[in-house]
């Protein structure tokens, strides 16, 4: 069980972790004009981070049908998203520093495969290549509309197979029905991201005359997701208080 619990935490920590990576992808695609190749390796980061999930659900499903208990549940649910939300912060801290790594692998994309790029690159990050620096996080680079939209959007996506599973643990009669509203929690979060939010940074990074708001939108939709995290902390904290005195 201790085993199962740290493949369900790493592996949720890890899918968070490169699908937030793969926002670098955008912004390098951008500080080069290679949008459409951004846009290509963002997409091919996200599925990659699917791979995942071939061990993160059958674990967590195993932990729930062997009877954990709520309290050791939300312990783990908490500890997958607290170090997520240190990575992302980090992640969006080091925004420049990532996305003039995707520069490095765009370079050497010249003559290789994306896959070979991206193991390139990793391995060894020597170039002749002078890289683009955007700026750094800062709060006046945040709209506070994108932002909520994001914090709701992420709000669902990244609780969905957690707070499916929750229900399955508080009513295991229902466990195997209950466990499929991971699809209605992901719903909700992908038709904010996928008829908003990714249009509207699409639409910004292919802007040039505009030089500002697409790295904004970019920071107020990283900061979103951290408060996603924040907040499911917040709340775990409370129902471990809450469940610790039934």
């Amino acid at each position: 069980m201790i085993l199962l619990t740290i493949v369900v935490i790493v592996t949720y920590v890890i899918w968070h972790t490169i699908e937030m990576a793969s926002f670098g992808a955008r912004v390098a695609g951008r500080m080069t004009n290679r949008v459409a190749l951004g846009t290509t390796m963002s997409q091919t980061i996200n599925t990659l981070s699917r791979f995942l999930l071939i061990f993160f659900v059958p674990a967590l499903a195993f932990i729930v049908e062997s009877g954990i208990t709520i309290n050791d549940y939300l312990i783990l649910v908490l500890g997958a998203y607290t170090l997520t939300c240190i990575v992302s912060i980090i992640m969006m801290i080091k925004l420049n520093i990532l996305q003039q790594f995707y520069q490095v692998i765009f370079d050497k994309y010249k003559e290789n495969t994306i896959p070979i790029a991206i193991l390139k690159s990793l391995i060894s990050k020597k170039t002749d290549l002078i890289t683009k620096s955007c700026a750094n996080f800062t709060f006046d680079k945040v709209i506070l509309k994108k932002t909520l939209l994001s914090f709701l959007a992420y709000i669902f996506l990244i609780t969905g197979f957690f707070n499916a599973f929750m229900l399955a643990v508080l009513f295991p009669e229902n466990r195997l029905t209950l466990s499929q509203f991971t699809a209605a929690f992901h719903g909700f979060g992908a038709v904010i991201f996928a008829f908003y939010l990714d249009p509207m940074l699409s639409r910004s990074i292919d802007t040039y005359a505009d030089d500002t708001t697409w790295l904004k939108n970019v920071y107020s939709i990283l900061l979103g997701r951290i408060l996603s995290y924040l907040s499911m902390i917040i709340l775990l904290l409370i129902l471990m208080y809450y469940f610790q005195f039934l």
